[in-house]
């Protein structure tokens, strides 16, 4: 009998699947892509004391943001927000967690973290290659395991093999979920309704002058610099708060030693070695599932 490659397949869906965007609203109905046409005073309603309406600088907010090199989002989301729980069986959807991105706004150059309850994945792209935490990863690949294939492979073998190395992906075209994408999520949540009904003030926060924009039903406040670039430096409702810090000047990760990362070729091969799995079958589905 043809012993099936129960772990490239896992492994190939984590790849896929187990990193995906958490805060993805293409599937929301009531998701609607809204234009950055934005009205040209909002300088003269500035001048007068007052903060111009969100309406009056859209346009300015999203060029800014888009333009910019690099940011630090950091902030707390409940992990049904961000599909956590589907990933995990252990995580209640209602249980809290911690998200970071940094480096550049395009998801180059970049780390994305996202922790909640037992459960972490952390993701680096440095230079065109894309890394997965090691101890992540391993967690993620044994709880995507059916409970037959659980039978047959030793978690500590999984966690030895990987757990205190990177686990490279990708060579090259790497990236993470990006700051930029988080952006243009926010862009394509917002719509005119919503963006008139906001009430506007000016505040002073951490010695920063700020406009603080407010929806109408007082649950949702969105923070812009009101010096220099209008800068998006926090958001704050009852599922999750984000600050928004070092535009254009956050950090890009290292990229990891050699001796510091497995490819995924080294841990199939590791896995068909330890339990007999011949490697021409590894190969094979290897092939399958990148052809898909």
């Amino acid at each position: 009998m043809r012993r099936s490659i129960f772990p490239l397949a896992a492994i190939a869906t984590v790849g896929l699947t187990g990193c995906g965007n958490p805060f993805d609203a293409t599937d929301r109905e009531d998701a609607q892509p809204v234009g950055t046409s934005g009205e040209t005073d909002a300088a003269d309603t500035a001048e007068t004391g007052q903060p111009p309406s969100f309406g009056d600088i859209r346009e300015d907010v999203f060029t800014a943001m888009l333009e910019a090199e690099s940011v630090t989002i950091s902030g707390e989301v409940e992990a049904g927000e961000a599909d956590l729980d589907e990933l995990y069986d252990t995580i209640d959807g209602d249980t809290t967690g911690e998200i970071s991105i940094s480096g550049a706004l395009d998801g180059t150059d970049s780390e994305m973290s996202f922790t909640a309850g037992d459960a972490s994945v952390t993701q680096r792209a440095v230079e065109g290659a894309e890394y997965f935490l090691g101890e992540d990863f391993a967690a993620l690949l044994l709880s995507e395991l059916d409970e037959e294939v659980a039978e047959e492979i030793s978690q500590d073998f999984v966690e030895d093999l990987v757990g205190d190395q990177w686990v490279q992906f990708e060579e090259e075209g790497g990236s993470v979920f990006s700051a930029e994408e988080f952006i243009t999520t926010w862009q394509q949540e917002l719509n005119d309704d919503e963006i008139d009904a906001m009430e506007a003030e000016a505040e002073t926060r951490e010695d920063q002058e700020v406009w603080v924009y407010t929806t109408a039903d007082g649950e949702t406040e969105y923070i812009v610099s009101a010096q220099d670039e209008p800068y998006l430096l926090g958001i704050n409702d009852f599922e999750a708060q984000y600050t928004f810090t070092e535009w254009n000047d956050s950090p890009a990760p290292d990229a990891p030693e050699p001796d510091e990362y497995i490819t995924l070729d080294e841990i199939f091969e590791a896995i068909a070695e330890e339990y007999g799995w011949p490697t021409e079958e590894l190969e094979e589905d290897a092939d399958d599932v990148n052809d898909e």
